[in-house]
């Protein structure tokens, strides 16, 4: 397992990373340089690096994509010295392992900290993503326009009718509230016949 950290770098789109890799029981120093491409219409972030040792290990040539919904970096490596080539996967896992206190910090105050940032950051994250923001908003929708139909009387199949009620139960209760104003404000301006 290697562990760094991304840094921007001095130029536009650039990052860097410096670090030691344990393997073995042997230490060895590495630096890390790359750049990155505007995201993708899937939100997908391509990027290209290189991570260079000091000692010991050839260079790594690697070109992939940065998934923000799954939080990892994949893609393809290369090691030109030899012209072996491979894929690669990192992932921060578990994703609050950046919160933990230095090892020589034991107070239960330095814990609490520690488990609160993780679990406010975890909901941070994943309530304001875009794409859970749009699932939401589409969610809303789908809600409304069913239930509309439901009270105007028209029939709904029973692949609607369960979508209907899988909608019901993933609603969060704001948003339930909000669309259930929307649909009072619908049926009082038409009349149902």
């Amino acid at each position: 397992m290697i562990k760094f950290t991304f840094d921007k770098g001095e130029e536009e789109n650039t990052f860097v990373a410096a670090g030691t890799h344990y393997c073995r029981d042997i230490s060895n120093d590495y630096k890390i340089a790359g750049k990155r491409s505007p995201p993708l219409e899937d939100g997908k972030i391509p990027v290209e690096f290189k991570i260079s040792y000091a000692a010991m290990w050839a260079d790594i040539e690697l070109t992939g994509v940065f998934d923000p919904e799954e939080n990892s970096l994949r893609g393809a490596m290369l090691i030109p010295s030899n012209k072996t080539a491979g894929e690669f996967v990192f992932k921060r896992h578990p994703d609050f392992v950046r919160f933990y206190p230095a090892p020589s910090v034991t107070s239960a105050r330095a814990r609490w900290e520690f488990a609160t940032k993780s679990v406010l950051d975890h909901i941070r994250r994943k309530a304001w993503s875009p794409s859970h923001i749009l699932k939401r908003i589409r969610d809303g929708k789908r809600y409304m326009e069913l239930s509309l139909r439901f009270h105007y009387g028209k029939v709904l199949n029973e692949d609607e009718e369960k979508e209907l009620f899988d909608l019901y139960l993933v609603l969060y209760e704001a948003d339930a509230r909000f669309y259930a104003s929307l649909i009072r404000i619908k049926l009082s301006e038409t009349p149902i016949l």
